[in-house]
């Protein structure tokens, strides 16, 4: 992150103001309000909750100097700034800290929009599946079309939940190539996302689903259709 670079450039130049290397004034105030004013932009300019704290840091609208960092950030003259640099250590940690946070803010903001997205391309896909289903309800091939386009749709759905969420889906045995369903539910589970009466439920449409790739397993219409419907209404309640 570019202002936790610019903040690591300003530490060695706030220990050589506090000796009086005045040298390093038009250095430290350039990187001081390049520093100040980034932060605060991102701060405003995404509504996050640490603007008010950050902006206490500083410039302090009481009398403690304390977490006053403005003066020192502005190589203000230093026989004018009463406060120590052990003090403008913990304000600036603050203030870091602040930031650091904010990032995380961000990230947790993204959260819903990449699911609410996911939900949207998985609505699309069910109701191609149900479509199906109404147009050939004696067609058992495209019975079957629709049920797997139901299970992509969920099971997509679902992998991204847990992408978003930067959960690892462990393969079980760990020896398989690739993760499936059942190791995506016990993720899920295993994390709080959904319960394990949710899993179940799942289970039971998985099933359905991967009966309609199996062309030897008995697949009724009504059990399709419980797939899309179920998996819909699942898929819109866990983003």
């Amino acid at each position: 992150m570019a202002l936790e670079a610019l903040a690591d450039e300003i530490a060695p130049l706030v220990e050589r103001y506090y000796q009086d290397d005045h040298a390093v004034d038009s250095d430290l105030s350039l990187k001081g309000q390049r520093w100040y004013r980034g932060c605060r932009e991102l701060l405003a300019q995404h509504r996050l909750s640490g603007l008010s704290e950050f902006e206490e840091c500083y410039r302090s609208a009481s009398d403690d100097d304390y977490y006053n960092l403005e003066p020192v950030l502005s190589a203000k003259n230093r026989g004018q700034i009463g406060m120590g640099l052990s003090e403008f250590w913990e304000g600036f940690r603050k203030a870091r800290s602040i930031i650091r946070a904010s990032i995380d803010e961000l990230i947790s903001r993204e959260l819903p929009i990449v699911t609410q997205l996911s939900f949207a391309v998985a609505k699309y896909e069910f109701d191609n599946a149900r479509n199906l289903i109404a147009a050939n309800r004696s067609n058992d091939v495209m019975i079957r079309a629709a049920g797997v386009v139901a299970r992509v749709a969920l099971e997509r759905h679902l992998g991204t939940v847990a992408e978003s969420r930067a959960l690892t889906v462990t393969k079980n045995p760990p020896t398989k190539k690739h993760s499936d369903a059942s190791d995506l539910l016990n993720t899920l589970v295993k994390e709080a996302v959904i319960t394990q009466v949710q899993r179940s439920h799942l289970d039971s449409l998985f099933a359905v689903a991967n009966n309609c790739a199996h062309p030897k397993e008995v697949v009724l219409v009504d059990d399709v259709e419980r797939l899309i419907k179920d998996g819909s209404t699942f898929a819109a309640s866990v983003l």
